[in-house]
C-alpha cells in the first residue's frame, strides 16, 4: 500500500451512498409533494398509518427546524392539508441542504421509504 493513501478520504464510499440517497428521495419527495397537494384538495382523508406519518414527519421537521434555532410549527387546516404543507416544507428544505452525517442518511432512508409508501396510497382511506 502506498503511504499517500492515508491522506484520503475514507469516508469516499458513505459520502457516494450518503449522495445517492439524497438524490432518489428528492425524486419520490418531488411527486409526493404534487400526490399531497392533490389529496388535499380532494379533501382526502388520511388513514392510521398516514395519521402515524404525519406525527413523524413533524416530528422530523421539528427537530431539524430546533436544531437550526429556529421556531415550532404551526399547523393550521386539515390533516391532508397538514401533511401536504410538512412535505412540502421538507422538500423545499432538502434541495438547498445536504446533510453530511450518518443521522443524515437516516433521515433521507427513513423520507424515502415513508414518501414510498405515501405514493403507493398507503396513508389515505
Amino acid at each position: 500500500m502506498r503511504p499517500d493513501i492515508l491522506n484520503k478520504n475514507p469516508l469516499i464510499f458513505f459520502d457516494k451512498a450518503l449522495e445517492t440517497q439524497r438524490s432518489q428521495l428528492l425524486t419520490v419527495m418531488a411527486d409526493a409533494v404534487s400526490e399531497c397537494r392533490t389529496a388535499a384538495d380532494q379533501a382526502a382523508t388520511l388513514n392510521e398509518t398516514g395519521q402515524i406519518g404525519l406525527l413523524r414527519l413533524a416530528e422530523l421537521w421539528s427537530a431539524i427546524r430546533a436544531k437550526e434555532g429556529k421556531g415550532g410549527l404551526v399547523l393550521e387546516g386539515t390533516e391532508t392539508q397538514i401533511l401536504s404543507d410538512v412535505v412540502a416544507q421538507f422538500y423545499a428544505y432538502l434541495t438547498g441542504f445536504k446533510f453530511s452525517d450518518p443521522v443524515g442518511m437516516a433521515i433521507y432512508v427513513e423520507l424515502h421509504f415513508m414518501m414510498a409508501s405515501l405514493m403507493l396510497g398507503e396513508w389515505y382511506e
